[in-house]
Order: C-alpha cells, then structure tokens, then sequence
C-alpha cells in the first residue's frame, strides 16, 4: 500500500524504458529494462520475484507473471501459452 495515500501500489512498474522497483523494505530502484538479467520465483506460492539487474538481487512482492508482461509487453511465459494438444496416444 501506498505509505501517504493508502492505495496499493504495484511493486514494480514499466516508466519509459526503465522498471521502477519498490523492494520489500520500501526502498526504490530505477532499472533500465535491458539490464534485467532474470527472474526468479521467491517461493512455490509465487507471489514473489527476485530481479537480478546490473549484478544486484532485489526482493519485490510481485509474481513473476505480472513483470514479464512489463518487461516485454505482450509475451507471456511457456506456461501460460495455449496448451499444446496432447499427443495421440497410439
């Protein structure tokens, strides 16, 4: 939640070519999109990401899900793609 406003803020958001990151003690990290080198679920709960950028970890309450779409607008994880049919089975 926002710390003034009272409204949630979502932990990482898109602002031009650059993520702004709000990490779990509330401290803000500007990134350059292109410096992102992975993401990592924190946990099988998947509520939470670790963003490596620039060599640093950063701890955000956000899923994994929701900062790919900011990342690369449009993409979506394998998991989340159309099933592929299943195979005949004989």
């Amino acid at each position: 939640m926002g710390r003034e406003t009272g409204i949630a803020v979502d932990a990482v958001q898109r602002v031009g070519s650059y993520l702004q990151v709000q990490d779990e003690e509330g401290c803000r990290h500007l990134l350059r999109v292109t410096a992102v080198q992975a993401l990592s679920d924190t946990d099988p709960l998947r509520n939470e990401t670790f963003i490596t950028a620039a060599g640093r970890t950063i701890r955000v309450p956000q899923s994994l899900d929701a900062i790919v779409g900011l990342i690369a607008p449009g993409e979506r994880l394998a998991a989340e793609a159309e099933p592929a049919e299943a195979p005949w089975p004989f």
